[in-house]
This record gives C-alpha cells, sequence and structure tokens, in this order.
C-alpha cells in the first residue's frame, strides 16, 4: 500500500493532509501495531500541513465569492479576493478576507455592520469561484486548470494530457499555501489538490 517515507507528507486516514514519519496516504490502511510492537507508518497521527482539512476550505487571491445581506440588496453581489486578500464592500469597505473561512467572513462583516450600519444583519457567504491549480513538468499540457471539487493529482495528471513518455509515474511535488506558509511535500497521485496548488511532475532517470 502507498504510504509516505519519513520526513514525506499524505493524507491521514480521517481526511487531514500529514507530513512528517508518521504520515500516511489516503489510499492505505495503516495498523497501530501487532505482536512484534509498534508499526510505522502510523495511521493516527501526523502533523497537519492544509489547514483547508482541518477548518474547512480558506479563502485566498483568486477566489470569487457571493456576499447577501438579508433584507438589503445593495449590498448584494460577487466579488474576487484580490492579490492583498481583500474584499471591497458598501459601508463596510476593505476586508481582509485571505485565510478565512466563509463562516468567519460572514461574522466579520456582520460585525463591521453591527457598528452603526444595522442592528441585527444576516449575512450568507459563499465561494462561488475558486483559484486555479496549476501543473508543472512532465505532462503533456502544464498549464494552469479551473479547479474542481474532489480532483486527486492523478486526475490533474489527466487534465493536463497525460504524463511524457520522460515522466517519474511515482510520488509527485505538490506546492500548497498554509496556515504555517508555502511549503512543498511529497505525495502519492491518490492525494487531493487544492485550489492554488502547483503539482510538479518529475523526471524519471533512467
Amino acid at each position: 500500500m502507498p504510504s509516505a517515507p519519513p520526513g514525506g507528507a499524505g493524507l491521514m486516514s480521517g481526511g487531514v493532509f500529514a507530513q512528517g514519519p508518521e504520515a500516511v496516504s489516503a489510499a492505505s490502511s495503516a495498523k497501530a501495531g501487532d505482536r512484534t510492537g509498534s508499526l510505522p507508518p502510523f495511521g493516527s497521527s501526523g502533523e497537519a500541513a492544509s489547514y483547508e482539512f482541518l477548518y474547512g476550505y480558506r479563502v485566498g487571491a483568486g477566489d470569487r465569492l457571493s456576499i447577501k445581506v438579508l433584507g438589503q440588496p445593495d449590498l448584494a453581489g460577487e466579488h474576487i479576493v484580490d492579490s492583498t486578500g481583500k474584499i471591497s464592500l458598501p459601508l463596510v469597505n476593505d476586508l481582509q478576507v485571505r485565510g478565512l473561512t466563509t463562516s468567519e467572513i460572514e461574522r466579520v462583516i456582520g460585525d463591521r455592520l453591527r457598528a452603526g450600519f444595522l442592528r441585527n444583519p444576516s449575512v450568507a457567504v459563499q465561494v462561488v469561484g475558486t483559484r486555479p491549480f496549476f501543473i508543472l513538468g512532465q505532462v503533456n499540457q502544464a498549464g494552469g486548470f479551473p479547479y474542481q471539487t474532489g480532483i486527486t493529482v492523478q486526475n490533474a495528471i489527466a487534465i493536463a494530457g497525460g504524463y511524457t513518455p520522460r515522466a517519474d509515474e511515482g510520488a509527485v511535488l505538490v506546492t500548497r499555501k498554509s496556515a504555517d506558509g508555502t511549503r512543498t511535500f511529497r505525495v502519492p497521485v491518490t492525494t487531493y489538490v487544492y485550489p492554488g496548488d502547483t503539482i510538479y511532475i518529475r523526471e524519471r532517470w533512467f
């Protein structure tokens, strides 16, 4: 079964993207141990590396948000998160939303409107368009592609025209922005892709 080597990364059995010697891919089913003792990699722990999996999808630059305020049609509309992670709304003005979930954005907008504009605003925020993912290296059509919910690295390779003859068809490199910053992980092709991810397919040596 595929699993991440020490220092690698993969998806835990609970759906968390993790790194380190205890990381295990989504396709594996790791046992905690056998009669000889503990058996790495363990399927129950690891360092969480993707904040999307832990707390829900977090907005980033390039995402498009639909924002509605009950009874206030003038405040309704779609807004694209700019390169600084902000959107601009009537009454609220510039609002930093990068790294927030939609529920957190709803609370922030509600607090702003409550401070002198509306007594009890009801705000709904929905992500209606996400930033693309990118795939580079040994694929036939490298570039950026629209994100699709539930897509894996394997699906992304197919979208990019498949492997070139010189591609390493094993683990790939995924660069992802997380709560700790931008990091690169070596992952199996069963790993889920997120908006803004950059996938690199390496060249094989022989």
